[in-house]
C-alpha cells in the first residue's frame, strides 16, 4: 500500500468511528426525548382529568348541581376517554362511564364505584409514567455503554494503527537514519534492510542502497587506481 493511501485509511478510520459515536448518541437521545415527553403528557392529562372529577365529588358530596362544575366534569371525562394509552384503562373507563351519572347525583354506591375506578385509572397512569422514567434511564445507560464501547473501539484501533504505522513508517525512517550515520562514519557495508513498508519508502531505501553500492564501487576504483600508481 502506498504511504498516502495508508495515512488516508488511518484518518478515515478515526473519523468514521467518531462520527459513528456522535450520530449514535444523537439518534438515541433524539428518539428518547419525544417518546418520553408524549407518554408523560398523555398520562399526566389523564391523571389531571381524574383528579378534577374526584375534586368535584369531594366539593359537592350531596351531588354536583353547578352547571360549570358539570361542564368541567364532562370535559375531564372526554379527556380520559381520548387519552387511552394503557391496556387496562378501558375497563376502568367503562366503570367510570357507568357510574358517573349516579355518582354525580350523590348516590353513595355509585360514588364509591366511581371513586375506586378513578383511583385505579390514576394508578395505571402513574405506573406508566414510572415505567417511562425507567425506560428513559435504561436508554440513557445503554447510550452511555454504547458510547463507551465505541470509545474503547477507537482506542484499540488507534493502538493497532499506531503500532502498524510505527512498524511500517517509523522503523524504516530510523533504519534510514542509522544507515546514513554508518555511511558518514565510514561503514561501507551497512545497508537498509526494511521491506515491510509503504511502496514509496521501500523505493527510497532501495535507491539509497544503490547509491551506497555505487559509492563503494567508486571508492574501490579509486583505491585500485592509487595502488596502480604506487
Amino acid at each position: 500500500m502506498r504511504l498516502q493511501s495508508e495515512l488516508a485509511a488511518v484518518v478515515v478510520g478515526f473519523v468514521t468511528l467518531n462520527l459513528l459515536l456522535v450520530f449514535a448518541a444523537i439518534g438515541l437521545f433524539a428518539r428518547m426525548g419525544p417518546a418520553v415527553e408524549l407518554i408523560l403528557q398523555r398520562n399526566d392529562a389523564t391523571i389531571v382529568a381524574a383528579e378534577d372529577i374526584l375534586e368535584a365529588l369531594a366539593r359537592e358530596p350531596a351531588g354536583v348541581t353547578s352547571p360549570e362544575r358539570r361542564e368541567a366534569v364532562d370535559a375531564a371525562l372526554a379527556t380520559i376517554a381520548r387519552n387511552v394509552t394503557e391496556q387496562d384503562e378501558p375497563k376502568a373507563i367503562a366503570a367510570i362511564e357507568q357510574s358517573i351519572a349516579a355518582g354525580l347525583e350523590g348516590q353513595a354506591k355509585a360514588r364509591e364505584t366511581l371513586t375506586d375506578a378513578l383511583r385505579a385509572l390514576i394508578e395505571l397512569n402513574r405506573d406508566a409514567m414510572l415505567a417511562a422514567d425507567r425506560e428513559a434511564q435504561r436508554l440513557g445507560v445503554a447510550g452511555a455503554w454504547a458510547a463507551a464501547f465505541v470509545g474503547l473501539a477507537t482506542l484499540l484501533l488507534g493502538l493497532v494503527l499506531g503500532r502498524r504505522l510505527g512498524r511500517r513508517l517509523v522503523r524504516p525512517v530510523l533504519e534510514l537514519r542509522q544507515v546514513l550515520g554508518a555511511a558518514r562514519t565510514g561503514d561501507e557495508f551497512r545497508r537498509c534492510g526494511v521491506h515491510d513498508a509503504p511502496i514509496e519508502v521501500e523505493e527510497t531505501l532501495d535507491e539509497l542502497n544503490r547509491l551506497l553500492d555505487a559509492r563503494e564501487v567508486a571508492f574501490a576504483g579509486e583505491e585500485s587506481a592509487r595502488s596502480g600508481v604506487q
